[in-house]
Protein backbone atom coordinates (compact mmCIF):
# COMPACT_ATOMS: atom_id res chain seq x y z
CA UNK A 1 0.00 0.00 0.00
CA UNK A 2 2.66 2.24 1.01
CA UNK A 3 3.82 2.17 -3.23
CA UNK A 4 0.44 2.77 -3.91
CA UNK A 5 0.68 6.42 -2.45
CA UNK A 6 4.02 7.03 -3.45
CA UNK A 7 2.72 6.67 -6.54
CA UNK A 8 -0.17 8.71 -6.21
CA UNK A 9 2.35 11.29 -4.39
CA UNK A 10 4.62 11.84 -7.64
CA UNK A 11 1.34 11.86 -9.89
CA UNK A 12 0.29 14.60 -8.51
CA UNK A 13 3.92 16.13 -8.15
CA UNK A 14 3.76 15.40 -11.91
CA UNK A 15 0.12 17.47 -11.97
CA UNK A 16 1.33 19.90 -10.56
CA UNK A 17 4.30 20.86 -12.38
CA UNK A 18 2.36 21.06 -15.79
CA UNK A 19 -1.19 21.18 -14.87
CA UNK A 20 -3.22 23.74 -13.61
CA UNK A 21 -6.16 23.29 -10.77
CA UNK A 22 -8.95 22.33 -12.68
CA UNK A 23 -6.83 18.74 -13.61
CA UNK A 24 -6.05 18.45 -9.53
CA UNK A 25 -9.49 18.46 -9.17
CA UNK A 26 -10.38 15.82 -12.24
CA UNK A 27 -7.40 13.86 -10.53
CA UNK A 28 -9.21 14.03 -7.49
CA UNK A 29 -12.49 12.69 -8.59
CA UNK A 30 -10.97 9.74 -10.12
CA UNK A 31 -8.68 8.83 -7.17
CA UNK A 32 -11.92 8.73 -4.59
CA UNK A 33 -14.04 6.85 -6.98
CA UNK A 34 -10.46 4.37 -6.95
CA UNK A 35 -11.20 4.84 -3.01
CA UNK A 36 -14.42 4.36 -3.50
CA UNK A 37 -14.23 0.91 -5.51
CA UNK A 38 -11.60 -0.15 -3.59
CA UNK A 39 -13.46 0.09 -0.09
CA UNK A 40 -16.11 -2.02 -1.55
CA UNK A 41 -13.77 -4.69 -2.88
CA UNK A 42 -11.62 -5.15 -0.46
CA UNK A 43 -12.91 -3.62 2.46
CA UNK A 44 -12.47 -0.87 4.98
CA UNK A 45 -8.69 -0.98 5.36
CA UNK A 46 -7.89 -1.19 2.43
CA UNK A 47 -10.35 2.35 1.87
CA UNK A 48 -8.34 4.02 4.88
CA UNK A 49 -5.01 3.59 2.78
CA UNK A 50 -6.48 5.09 -0.16
CA UNK A 51 -7.80 8.02 1.63
CA UNK A 52 -4.01 8.51 2.39
CA UNK A 53 -3.15 8.26 -1.40
CA UNK A 54 -5.43 11.04 -1.85
CA UNK A 55 -3.88 12.99 0.75
CA UNK A 56 -0.34 12.30 -1.26
CA UNK A 57 -2.29 13.54 -4.56
CA UNK A 58 -2.80 16.56 -2.92
CA UNK A 59 0.40 17.07 -1.17
CA UNK A 60 2.57 15.51 -4.34
CA UNK A 61 0.28 18.69 -6.26
CA UNK A 62 1.91 21.13 -3.87
CA UNK A 63 5.46 19.80 -4.10
CA UNK A 64 4.95 20.25 -7.98
CA UNK A 65 3.71 24.01 -7.65
CA UNK A 66 6.48 25.05 -5.45
CA UNK A 67 9.38 22.65 -7.61
CA UNK A 68 8.52 24.60 -10.92
CA UNK A 69 8.15 28.09 -9.15
CA UNK A 70 11.62 27.74 -7.72
CA UNK A 71 12.94 26.15 -10.82
CA UNK A 72 11.22 29.59 -12.25
CA UNK A 73 13.08 31.66 -9.74
CA UNK A 74 16.65 29.89 -10.37
CA UNK A 75 16.52 30.00 -14.33
CA UNK A 76 15.53 33.87 -14.91
CA UNK A 77 18.30 34.83 -12.95
CA UNK A 78 21.47 36.37 -14.86
CA UNK A 79 24.25 34.52 -16.00
CA UNK A 80 27.35 34.25 -13.61
CA UNK A 81 30.04 36.26 -15.53
CA UNK A 82 33.19 33.95 -16.12
CA UNK A 83 36.77 35.10 -15.28
CA UNK A 84 37.61 35.52 -18.88
CA UNK A 85 34.25 38.23 -19.13
CA UNK A 86 35.70 40.11 -15.87
CA UNK A 87 39.20 40.29 -17.78
CA UNK A 88 38.06 41.80 -20.82
CA UNK A 89 36.11 44.43 -18.86
CA UNK A 90 39.22 45.39 -16.71
CA UNK A 91 41.46 45.55 -19.66
CA UNK A 92 42.74 48.71 -20.47
CA UNK A 93 41.43 48.66 -23.88
CA UNK A 94 37.92 49.09 -22.25
CA UNK A 95 39.17 52.23 -20.28
CA UNK A 96 37.54 55.69 -20.45
CA UNK A 97 39.60 58.32 -20.35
Amino acid sequence: MISVVAFHFLAGAVTGSIFAVRTLLTLVAFVLMECVGATIAWGLSTGLWLLGSLFAVQVGYLGGICSISRFDAFSSREPVSTPDQVRGWLSLENASI
